[in-house]
């Protein structure tokens, strides 16, 4: 059934504007659709109606793009389709162009149902925004100069959001939903949201935690040619470079251990930086979802209006639900101890070669100058190793304490 608003039936009448003129509405404000599984809108809110300047009998029933603007690239809805279609939550920047020419900007949050999806805009404000603005149109004419197809362009649209400093757009997404609420919440006089807070805290800990693992990965790569060096120089000693040969085969089996132990620290950060993620645009999602549920309480009590409401209201229900579960996955995926142990077990044997090494190679005086350039190496990659691992466990230990704050704020909520 569609939501239609009494007295709304008619065909709306406005004078063109030009289109660098806004079509206003206010940071109270959220927009609802939906539409069916081929992006058709079946039903929408007052507000929506209001800002997009068309009539409901020029809305309903017609394609959701009709209120696209071309500023925004194909790319950032080849990514939105292809996420909701494998039934995945998604938050985009949006430029759309009302029915008399005007523009207006939204954050919008599209959510899979059953039969179709639900779309929730806010009104974007955050220093997000401002980067995403120059972004797009620069985008959109490249997709046209260049004859872009979608998939060429979203490749171009990923490099940029990583160039923003994200592994990932849902990084971005979670991210930057965060900080439109925050922006709106400060606009609005709201209290700051303590759940969003806490998992903002965790994001930025998240990307201290993989920018340590990739600090540990680069010093490695950057020592594995050391055991290679002590072979030639084993090799050049003949006989007498026998123990030499030694330190170096005990280096690489060390070397490998380190590696798989690195691999799996690696993985393990990516696994605790998507949790996050996740539990952050979830939550984020939910409280969205639950305010436009309220909007349809004060926009009227039509059968309709009813079915849309419950329809946010059992979204947003179970989008908190999964952020809950995803909080829980954050506590569990948060030991590295072990890893951390095991990297610390590592790096005392290589000490332990380094200084076997000197010795051993100190008897050597035609070799002595390399040698110390070799042992210097591998001193200041144990430092580094050292220093990256006292800093994930730092990270590690806060990141526990603000999941137990969080969760302890989600059941004091409930």
């Amino acid at each position: 059934m569609c939501v239609v608003p009494p007295g709304w039936g008619y065909t709306m009448q406005y004078d063109p504007a030009p289109a660098s003129e806004e079509s206003p509405f206010g940071f109270d404000e959220l927009f609802f659709s939906r539409t069916d599984e081929a992006g058709i809108i079946r039903a929408g809110n007052a507000v929506f109606q209001r800002v997009s300047r068309y009539s409901w009998d020029e809305l309903l029933n017609k394609p959701h793009k009709i209120i696209r603007h071309p500023d925004v690239p194909r790319a950032v809805f080849r990514l939105l389709w292809n996420t909701i279609k494998a039934g995945s939550p998604i938050g985009a920047y949006v430029k759309n162009r009302s029915k008399d020419g005007r523009h207006y900007w939204v954050f919008a949050i599209v959510t899979p149902i059953e039969g179709g999806y639900l779309s929730v805009r806010l009104r974007p404000s955050s220093d997000f925004f401002q980067i995403i603005q120059k972004v797009y149109p620069a985008l959109a004419a490249d997709e046209r100069r260049e004859n872009l197809d979608p998939d060429a362009s979203l490749a171009l649209l990923s490099g940029q959001i990583q160039g923003l400093g994200f592994a990932s757009y849902p990084a971005f997404m979670a991210a930057a939903l965060g900080r439109e609420l925050a922006a709106r919440d400060i606009v609005l006089g709201r209290p700051v949201d303590q759940s969003l807070r806490h998992l903002d805290e965790l994001r930025g800990l998240a990307d201290g935690l993989l920018q340590n693992a990739h600090r540990m990965k680069a010093a490695y790569k950057q020592n594995e040619i050391v055991p290679m060096n002590f072979r030639i120089l084993a090799s050049q000693l003949g006989q007498d470079g026998d123990a030499i040969g030694v330190i170096s085969n005990n280096y690489v089996l060390l070397s490998d251990d380190m590696r798989n132990v690195l691999d799996l620290l690696m993985r393990a950060a990516y696994e605790v930086q998507r949790a996050i993620n996740d539990s952050y645009f979830l939550l984020a999602v939910a409280r969205v979802q639950c305010e436009a549920a309220n909007v349809f309480r004060n926009e009227g009590d039509s059968t309709s209006s009813s079915e849309e409401m419950q329809r946010l209201d059992r979204q947003a229900a179970d989008y908190l639900s999964r952020a809950k579960l995803s909080l829980t996955d954050i506590a569990v995926k948060t030991k590295f101890r072990d890893y951390c142990l095991e990297m610390n077990r590592l790096s005392t044997g290589l000490e332990v070669m380094r200084v076997v090494g000197k010795v051993e190679c100190s008897r050597h005086v035609s070799v002595k100058e390399r040698v110390d350039k070799l042992l210097s190496d591998l001193q200041t990659f144990q430092m580094e190793i050292a220093s990256a691992l006292q800093e994930i466990d730092r990270i590690n230990l806060s990141i526990e304490a603000e999941t137990a704050a969080l969760i302890k704020e989600e059941k004091m909520a409930a």
